[in-house]
């Protein structure tokens, strides 16, 4: 089976890429979902996690208020590393776990996608490398429109993720995402039938 891993920058055009992936009927893991069900859904223990670490005011009404979590870890790396150990356990449990299910059924390749795959190390997991790209400046526009974060929040992640030119050294291949969304698929199409005609 091959493991594909695809990452990229905040707002660097993953979702988007990651979506067509799924129409195509690949077998994806998504982190984001992942974490966004632990948001949506958070278990006794997340819950417990949060008091302890100092976050309690992010609990409402046993919901979490994410944008109260994004100002108070970034302004604090302890707190930022407590937080990030605790969601990265929880996506590797559920991330194993589907790899062992379609490993089982005989997969030919699924994507794992890990926004934070070299930073966290976890190039050693995948056979290839898939990196989403597009410009800093692009990328800063989509998020303060579309993910909505404000500025100061959104140079704080930029600042916490590896550069762009070592993401790209890294990786096997890069999907450019500023340009046509058509061009950007017939450039994960190709990468695509690149590497399982390697592996027939």
């Amino acid at each position: 089976m091959i493991v594909v891993g695809l990452t990229g920058g905040i707002a660097s055009g993953k979702t988007t890429i990651l979506k067509f992936i799924k129409k195509l009927k690949i077998p994806t893991h998504d982190s984001d979902e992942c974490v966004g069900d632990l948001y949506k859904k958070p278990s006794k223990i997340f819950l417990k996690h949060l008091r302890d670490i100092g976050l309690k005011r992010a609990i409402r009404e046993k919901k979490i208020d994410k944008k109260i979590i994004q100002k108070e870890i970034f302004k604090n790396k302890k707190l930022l590393k407590s937080f990030e150990k605790f969601i990265h356990n929880e996506v590797a449990k559920s991330r194993n776990t589907f790899l062992k299910k379609n490993k089982k059924l005989n997969k030919k390749i699924v994507f794992l996608d890990i926004p934070l795959l070299f930073e966290k190390k976890l190039e050693s997991i995948c056979d290839y490398i898939f990196l989403t790209s597009s410009p800093k400046y692009i990328r800063k526009e989509r998020a303060l429109k579309i993910k909505k974060i404000d500025k100061k929040t959104l140079d704080r992640i930029i600042s916490f993720q590896t550069p762009e030119k070592i993401k790209k050294n890294k990786s096997d291949y890069i999907i450019q995402t500023s340009i046509d969304k058509r061009k950007s698929y017939n450039q994960l199409l190709k990468a695509i039938k690149e590497i399982t005609d390697n592996n027939k």
